[in-house]
């Protein structure tokens, strides 16, 4: 198998702030960092310049992965981002964060906070990189 990794490295540092910025806003601004502690009875995150740091490098691994997908899937629609990004989320992080609230005895509404999320952060970075190619 070969892989094509000529990318748009602006795009996926881009989509990698984009995912940041969606994060901060979700959890911070909206709350549902808070609900989501509330649920689990924690104290509710006090985000630092750590927890950017690690937001960014986490960003820029899941864009630089959607990109590699993208390219090589030849996804160049709107429609094309908008699947992959939805299937990114349902085949890795909608499975994997359903096995961990299941085996951790969190509720479900844990897990759909994340989920929203998730499959949002998702599409949006497909959207940046298979766009702005």
């Amino acid at each position: 198998m070969t892989l094509n990794f000529a990318l748009n490295y602006l795009a996926v540092i881009t989509a990698a702030i984009a995912a940041v910025v969606l994060g901060v806003l979700y959890y911070g601004v909206l709350g549902f960092g808070a609900r989501q502690s509330q649920m689990i009875g924690a104290e509710p995150p006090q985000p630092g310049p750590r927890q950017l740091a690690i937001g960014i490098v986490i960003g820029l691994v899941n864009a630089w992965l959607i990109a590699v997908l993208a390219l090589n899937l030849h996804a160049a629609t709107i429609g094309d981002a908008v699947l992959l990004g939805a299937l990114l989320w349902l085949g890795f992080g909608a499975t994997f964060k359903a096995a961990q609230v299941a085996f951790e005895g969190r509720p479900w509404a844990f897990w759909g906070i994340q989920a929203v999320h998730d499959v949002v952060v998702q599409i949006v970075v497909a959207a940046i990189v298979v766009l702005w190619r």
